[in-house]
C-alpha cells in the first residue's frame, strides 16, 4: 500500500500531508471502521429498526400480518411519492400546518444522513475521487433503502428522500474537496 494515496494535483495542505504520511495505516483503516460504523448505523435507522418493530409485533401476537398492512399495497399511493419535490414543496408551501421538528427531520435529516458517505469515500479510496462515482453510490444506497421501505411498506417511500440523500452525498463530496484547496499565500 502505497504512502501517498491523495492525487498528486490534489494535496492537502503540507501540516495535514506530514500527519497522513507518518500515520498513513492507522489512519485508513480507522477511516473504513468509522464508515462501516456509519453504514451500520444509517441503514438500521433507516431500514432495519422499522422490520424488527414489524417483527416484534409479529411474535407478540399483537397483529396479524394482513392487519400490519405488510406486502400490502392496497394503500400504496398514501405512503408513496413518486412526484419530484412534491413533498418538499409541501413542507415549505403548508410550513404552519406541520411541526418544526418534522420538517427538519424529513428534509434535513435526508440530507444529512447521506454526507458522511459523500466525504469518507473519496478520503479512504481512489476510487471514489470523481463526483459522479459519489453521486451514483449516494444515488444507488438511497434508492436501495427507498425500495426496501416500499418493498415491506415500512416507512414511506418518496423520490424526495431519494433526491435529497443524493444531494447529501454530493454536499458531502463538496467537503472533501473543499479540504484539498490550497490557501493563497500572500505575495
Amino acid at each position: 500500500m502505497s504512502k501517498n494515496n491523495i492525487e498528486s494535483n490534489a494535496k492537502l495542505p503540507l501540516p495535514y500531508r506530514s500527519m497522513i504520511d507518518t500515520y498513513y495505516l492507522p489512519i485508513k483503516i480507522t477511516g473504513w471502521i468509522f464508515f462501516c460504523i456509519y453504514s451500520v448505523i444509517a441503514f438500521y435507522k433507516l431500514v432495519i429498526d422499522r422490520l424488527v418493530n414489524v417483527v416484534i409485533i409479529l411474535f407478540k401476537g399483537e397483529y396479524s400480518l394482513g392487519e400490519l398492512g405488510l406486502f400490502d399495497y392496497s394503500d400504496w399511493r398514501l405512503t408513496t411519492n413518486f412526484v419530484p419535490f412534491d413533498t418538499i414543496l409541501r413542507y415549505i408551501n403548508y410550513s404552519q400546518y406541520f411541526n418544526l421538528d418534522i420538517i427538519i427531520i424529513n428534509l434535513l435529516g435526508n440530507l444529512l444522513i447521506f454526507t458522511p458517505m459523500g466525504f469518507l469515500l473519496p478520503l479512504l479510496s481512489k476510487k471514489f475521487r470523481k463526483a459522479w462515482v459519489v453521486i451514483c453510490v449516494g444515488f444507488f444506497s438511497s434508492l436501495a433503502v427507498e425500495s426496501i421501505q416500499f418493498i415491506f411498506t415500512v416507512g414511506s417511500a418518496d423520490i424526495d428522500d431519494l433526491i435529497l440523500n443524493t444531494l447529501g452525498a454530493w454536499l458531502g463530496y463538496l467537503a472533501y474537496k473543499s479540504i484539498l484547496i490550497k490557501p493563497k499565500r500572500n505575495r
